[in-house]
């Protein structure tokens, strides 16, 4: 598996001459990983989805890529007591249209089209868009992306939007607002293609429709689920309560075993909840040969 390939900024005089725009999307196999959420009343709604490419729609003449969404939501409490405990797996969900020509991307609403992002801009320039009040180019520089080097576009003024980069998309998102909205809120967590991570955090991982995974229906819940920063992860296991010993072990969505852990027979099932955040699969099998798989979300 290639590794995830992180920032590297070199100077703009070497790289950045003589070099095409890359458009968004770069090809119908582009994804992003993208968090978004917001208020409503005691409760934060939140939705950690993967974007991704399918079909295409002409409008006017011009091409737009279809993008899709698969993902989980999930509530916060920002007002006590809640209640807040609604959580569900969506698939296939529109999100919008979009399209890049001459450096600049748009999105379709409707029955017109928008501009998202501009990568013509030069330092000093104003970026006025659907998605964005006047965000000011600071300055411009280069990413390291596989095997080639992307624009990237500080911004001078961005409060939660520090930059964009070309054939990816900005630090809040895609179609996400780039100025601080109120009880709004969003996040670029990752990007790739051919579901491979080629830029993002730590957390990159990229997973189209994943679902909660069972491979026999066990009375088995876990709980709290999104796991809370600092809480531990309760099992209860009622199949499995009378076995000699349950096998434990979380996977991330790559497929890489981040932890493993093994119970006797009577003992309560708590363990730790993964460091970073982010999607799992906590698989369990026990001393008669069961087995059930269950999505955790932290």
């Amino acid at each position: 598996m290639r590794k995830l390939l992180f920032t590297l900024t070199i100077m703009t005089s070497l790289i950045l001459s003589g070099q095409d725009i890359i458009p968004i999307p770069n090809d119908a196999t582009s994804q992003w990983r993208i968090s978004r959420g917001y208020g409503v009343g005691s409760c934060a709604n939140w939705y950690n989805s993967i974007y991704y490419v399918d079909d295409t729609i002409v409008h006017n003449g011009k091409v737009f890529y279809k993008i899709f969404e698969t993902g989980e939501f999930y509530q916060e409490v920002i007002n006590p007591p809640g209640p807040c405990g609604e959580t569900y797996y969506y698939t296939d969900e529109y999100r919008g249209a979009i399209r890049t020509e001459n450096g600049k991307t748009y999105q379709l609403l409707g029955q017109e089209e928008h501009l998202l992002m501009d990568f013509t801009l030069n330092v000093g320039d104003t970026l006025f868009s659907y998605i964005s009040a006047g965000l000011v180019i600071g300055s411009i520089d280069s990413v390291l992306v596989e095997a080639e080097y992307r624009k990237r576009f500080n911004f001078l003024n961005g409060d939660i939007c520090n930059w964009m980069i070309e054939g990816i998309g900005h630090e809040a998102g895609l179609f996400e607002p780039m100025s601080l909205m109120l009880d709004f809120a969003s996040e670029f967590h990752c990007y790739g293609e051919n579901n491979i991570p080629l830029f993002g955090d730590d957390n990159c991982m990229l997973n189209v429709g994943y679902e909660e995974l069972s491979t026999l229906d066990y009375n088995v819940s876990i709980h709290p689920n999104p796991v809370l920063a600092g809480n531990p992860i309760k099992i209860d296991n009622m199949s499995f309560v009378n076995d000699a010993w349950v096998d434990i072990e979380i996977f991330d969505m790559m497929g890489k075993k981040t932890a493993s852990f093994t119970t006797t027979k009577g003992q309560d099932i708590t363990i730790p909840a993964p460091e970073k955040p982010g999607i799992y699969l906590l698989s369990l099998s026990n001393s008669s040969n069961k087995k059930t798989t269950k999505l955790i979300v932290k």
